[in-house]
């Protein structure tokens, strides 16, 4: 069995929030993890004379860097631009490379704008894991007939066992939609791919959800969404916008939260850089919320364009709040304070055994190491 090791460069620290406290290769390229799908694609490829492979935690698992990685050999390290993106265990060190195609993420929001290659890379793959059929042609009749409406090719459309679909309209002209396993779709619905649910989700009574959007598992989705990335156990239950966005784990929106996600200017937005602890410029015109694990609004929560917030916050208030709010915080737009450890950890626990999950010593000390590891941001 081959062993992979995902590593951390110098520039992880700027897909700051999504990464706090965890490996970024946890994080979803599409509706699944990118450690998930290196794992699937490796076994499903013979590795050449080797036992261990490094990768770097950025490096998303496309179908080029895939064949690239597969071929390598001891001793092999491939380097693009002076970054090490792979290295196979052996005592040669040799760099190879070249001109092969490779998608690096150097931001956040680099999540939610390759959601839709995310969905297209690790389509196959979810529906062997999945248990999913593709639709055919032939049954568009007998959908419309129970309220369920089609736009676009129906072998676009994926199923996977267990699911519920009530009345609703789904659209596949512009990509896929594949549904997973035990998952829900409420009646009066309105989806457009590139879209994919997880297991056990739920999108609610009449949801508009625009692709490319992904939703991990055990999550629920309500409301108007647009191109965003929630990775699991993440819910967005009621109304409101959410748009060019990446919601971490163990989220809660409040109802009614909305997000900005471009300037009345029409301009380039600002980012607030972990790096240099301060609002750079963020490179695109599209951005909304980007949100670290078991943070939560209140209801009627409106964020500002390109609004990055930590992990274990609680945001309230009138108004809406700074662009960046530091982890471990409760407040808004009239200041925050410090959230107490033991009262952050409380609301995990109890939050977490909901879903019918532990949350363990390990997991327990995690949390406080990274509220150590925040201070900083809070003074």
């Amino acid at each position: 069995m081959t062993n992979i090791i995902f590593f951390s460069d110098s520039k992880s620290i700027n897909l700051y929030p999504i990464n706090l406290g965890k490996c970024a290769s946890t994080l979803h390229f599409g509706v699944r993890s990118v450690s998930t799908q290196w794992a699937e694609a490796i076994a499903e490829n013979k590795i050449k004379n080797t036992s261990c492979i490094r990768l770097n935690s950025r490096l998303m698992p496309t179908k080029a860097s895939v064949e690239f990685v597969c071929q390598m050999i001891s001793g092999e390290k491939w380097i693009v631009n002076g970054e090490t993106l792979a290295e196979i265990e052996g005592d040669v060190s040799k760099e190879v490379g070249g001109d092969v195609s490779a998608i690096l993420t150097a931001s956040a929001a680099d999540y939610f704008e390759l959601c839709g290659e995310g969905i297209r890379a690790d389509i196959n793959r979810l529906k062997l894991v999945w248990g999913a059929r593709s639709l055919n042609e032939s049954e568009r009749e007998s959908w419309a007939m129970n309220g369920v409406f089609f736009h676009g090719d129906l072998e676009q459309v994926h199923i996977s066992p267990g699911v519920k679909i009530r009345s609703c309209t789904i659209n596949t002209e512009s990509g896929d939609v594949i549904i997973g396993p035990h998952s829900e779709i409420m009646e009066g619905s309105c989806i457009r791919g590139p879209f994919a649910l997880g297991e056990n989700s739920t999108v609610k009574m009449g949801s508009q959800i625009y692709g490319p959007t992904s939703i991990g598992q055990h999550c629920k989705v309500g409301g108007e969404v647009s191109n965003i990335v929630m990775h699991d156990y993440s819910n967005k239950g009621h109304g409101g916008f959410v748009g060019n966005s990446v919601i971490g784990s163990w989220c809660n929106l409040g109802a009614e939260t909305t997000t900005s996600n471009l300037k009345n200017t029409y301009g380039e937005v600002k980012l607030y850089s972990a790096k240099e602890r301060k609002l750079i410029n963020g490179g695109r015109i599209f951005c909304g919320l980007l949100m670290g694990d078991h943070s939560k609004t209140a209801i009627h929560t409106a964020f500002n364009t390109a609004t990055v917030v930590g992990a274990f916050c609680n945001v309230f208030g009138k108004g809406a709040p700074e662009k960046h709010i530091p982890s471990f915080t409760w407040g808004g737009s009239e200041g925050v304070i410090e959230h107490r450890i033991e009262q952050a950890i409380s609301t995990a626990k109890k939050v977490m055994a909901r879903r019918n999950v532990e949350l363990t010593f390990k997991e327990e000390a995690a949390i406080e190491k990274l509220f150590n590891d925040t201070s900083a941001d809070r003074v």
